[in-house]
């Protein structure tokens, strides 16, 4: 089967993991970033359908009236759990954190810096909160130093708003070092953890456990659909953070999401915490397949982070090439054009807990003979 031309719509009839079919054709998969390989795990989906069963297929009910699903309920208890965080706020999809969040203090900050390449979603919701906004270089701390210290003698309280682990490229960002910038302006940080979750820091709590961060000058969430193979987000917290959030208009007046989803994100923040060894695993098979790729000649970092990006030739066309005689082998991998990556874009291999030694040999086989 030929591959169908740029823009056309091609059908993905599995889940998200190691492999997939598409078009009814299987794939070994490294598109997408199913991280810990959860996302067709029966126990999983048998939560979520026993949910779909007692709370059907809506979820009518937003939080203003103050009840909740049993499943709902489960989904915020398991985050307190795995963030040893006092509460948490689950939303029906991790792209709405920043507006929860920034609706919640925006009150506090009279200017937000963000990172250049910060993600769409926080974009918007740096437009919707309508303070003043500055952008500073891409993970460049030095910049938004100068930035701030420019406004010096003002009235002057940041907030900087950042990704927790960009997504096209891999890099995580330096929030060690932005909150040292921050706390004496008394500022604070905002991260996006929808990529950083489940796979950075040692137990997996994102970018602000990696830098140990926790009980900083920040406030952090994010997607559940990244690395816990599920839909939804989270925003754990304090008590007081997280009723302030509630107390939002999309806290209070959007729909909490439907039930199922909530209680398969229960399960899954579950069975992270209590199987450790699906982070090992992970680091694991990030450390063979990017010693595979270096050996190889191409350019990728030596981090944890289950991402791989790599370009090939000076034109998009030699990406794109690359892209299709892979996938005619039978190997599924993203040429992105997205946030970072550059006018030509990056060939982006996500890497997964349930990718075999032979999944990535078969990757690592083809790109030796393709480059």
């Amino acid at each position: 089967m030929g591959l169908k031309e740029p823009g056309s719509i091609r059908t993905l009839q599995s889940a998200v993991g190691a492999e997939i079919v598409i078009d009814g054709r299987r794939y070994i998969n490294f598109g997408g970033s199913s991280y810990l390989g959860m996302a067709a795990r029966p126990h999983i989906l048998q939560a979520g359908m026993e949910a779909l069963s007692e709370c059907g297929s809506g979820a009518p009910l937003a939080r203003f009236h103050r009840v909740f699903t049993r499943a709902h309920q489960e989904v915020e208890s398991q985050a307190c759990r795995l963030f040893e965080s006092d509460a948490a706020m689950y939303i029906a999809g991790g792209y709405y954190f920043g507006l929860v969040a920034l609706a919640a203090i925006r009150k506090r900050f009279d200017t937000i810096y963000f990172d250049e390449h910060a993600h769409f979603s926080l974009r918007e919701a740096i437009a919707a909160s309508g303070l003043e906004s500055r952008s500073f270089r891409h993970l460049d701390a030095q910049h938004l130093r100068d930035r701030l210290a420019s406004q010096a003698g003002s009235r002057h309280c940041p907030l900087v708003v950042t990704d927790g682990l960009f997504s096209t490229l891999g890099e995580i960002a330096p929030l060690d070092e932005l909150a040292d910038i921050v706390t004496p302006y008394d500022g604070k940080l905002l991260v996006d953890e929808s990529h950083s979750f489940g796979v950075l820091g040692p137990n997996g709590r994102g970018a602000v456990e990696h830098h140990g961060l926790q009980g900083g000058p920040v406030l952090f969430g994010g997607s559940l659909g990244k690395a816990f193979g599920t839909c939804g987000g989270i925003i754990p917290g304090s008590v007081d953070e997280v009723t302030e959030m509630r107390l939002t208009p999309a806290g209070r007046g959007a729909s909490a999401g439907l039930a199922a989803a909530a209680a398969m994100c229960a399960r899954s923040l579950q069975f992270v915490r209590e199987h450790p060894e699906l982070l090992r695993q992970l680091r694991v098979n990030v450390s063979y397949l990017k010693s595979g790729l270096r050996k190889l000649g191409l350019t990728v970092d030596c981090s944890d982070v289950p991402i791989a990006a790599f370009t090939v030739g000076v034109q998009e066309q030699d990406l794109r090439s690359l892209r299709d005689r892979l996938q005619a082998q039978g190997i599924f991998v993203y040429h992105s054009k997205y946030i970072g990556a550059g006018a030509a874009g990056v060939i982006r291999c996500g890497i997964f807990a349930d990718h075999t030694t032979e999944h990535m040999d078969a990757l690592l086989q083809a790109l030796s003979r393709m480059l």
